[in-house]
């Protein structure tokens, strides 16, 4: 019995040295972690510690670089997509009080982040799908819960939403852009199975169950532990604050009315450093997410700038039962 558990533990600190090489010599690889039993685990706590060593910033609305050079390519493309995004919402449709700046875990500001949102934005179809997703509950927040079976009606829905921000010029962009450079050599139907299964394939976080997806840990967000994983749409944010569920804090530092980093907590989950864009739609954020982790993985691999403002995505995929899923992807500033 000693024997077993000495190997036990000698294969899960095996599990984790290996994790923290493959951060440091591979930084487009998910970094991983592994339990007490061994299991490896998909841990983001090792991004945003990465992020933090590398990208500190104290609260101040002062545009800062991230280091390296900026893809022309991709400048080129996302000038293109926000150009084209006339489902984004106008300075007139949302107004933000990011309150005071947080340094610790503490409720800093006694206002909800959005002080208004122009509703009427929401019956533009690709706002329209997003919420009629969000409102079916199609996803369990906790990470250690396996996720329904993808198939019946779940899979319309999410195949609904895929196909309408898919439709959108943005995505149309991002699609050729992906053509131009030669990372994906189909037609647009041939591609969206290996779209669905990117951003919609199930994996693990949590002792093998199978309960998160690139879809649920961006757009919705997820529970971890007692922290909020993901959540980096800002239309899911604002519908959560708007039913209570969701306490800002404060602000770690923003860029304008564009987006920011803060923190909150959503019901009794923490979110430490979280944020969004927020002058962008959510089929913006989808197709640029997906140009990002196609073609400028790892962390604050994929770099531009919108409205003056030098921005970065952060992104990573991992192999899963049904080829290659999404594992986050986020912006930072």
């Amino acid at each position: 019995m000693k024997i077993a558990v000495v190997v036990a533990l000698l294969g899960a600190l095996l599990c984790v040295a290996q994790a923290r090489y493959t951060l440091l010599s591979d930084p487009n690889k998910i970094p991983v972690s592994a339990d007490k039993n061994g299991n490896v685990q998909i841990d983001d706590k090792h991004v945003d510690a990465e992020l933090k060593r590398h990208h500190h910033h104290k609260g101040t609305k002062k545009p800062e670089g991230h280091g390296g050079e900026k893809d022309p390519k991709m400048q080129a493309l996302v000038d293109k997509m926000y150009a084209a995004d006339t489902d984004r919402p106008g300075p007139n449709d949302y107004k933000l009080n990011w309150g005071n700046h947080v340094s610790g875990e503490q409720d800093e500001s006694p206002n909800p982040l959005f002080s208004h949102v122009n509703e009427d934005i929401f019956q533009k179809p690709v706002y329209k799908k997003l919420i009629d997703m969000y409102n079916r509950d199609l996803f369990t927040a906790d990470v250690c819960e396996a996720e329904p079976e993808m198939a019946g009606f779940r899979k319309q829905i999410l195949t609904d939403v895929m196909k309408t921000f898919t439709a959108t010029p943005m995505f149309q962009a991002a699609f050729q852009y992906l053509q131009d450079e030669g990372v994906v050599q189909k037609s647009l139907d041939d591609f969206l199975p290996e779209l669905f299964t990117l951003w919609f394939g199930t994996y693990s976080r949590c002792h093998g169950a199978k309960g998160s997806s690139g879809w649920e840990h961006v757009f919705l967000g997820e529970w971890k532990g007692s922290t909020v994983d993901g959540q980096h749409d800002w239309v899911r944010y604002y519908l959560l604050e708007k039913a209570g569920k969701i306490n800002y804090h404060g602000y770690d530092r923003y860029d304008g009315e564009l987006t920011g980093t803060f923190q909150y907590t959503w019901e009794r989950y923490l979110k430490k450093t979280g944020g969004f864009l927020i002058h962008t739609s959510p089929a913006f954020d989808f197709s640029l997410f997906t140009a990002c982790v196609y073609t400028h993985t790892g962390s604050n691999g994929c770099k531009f700038s919108i409205e003056n403002y030098e921005l970065a995505v952060t992104s990573y995929k991992q192999d899963c039962d049904d080829g290659v899923c999404l594992s986050t992807s986020y912006p930072t500033n």
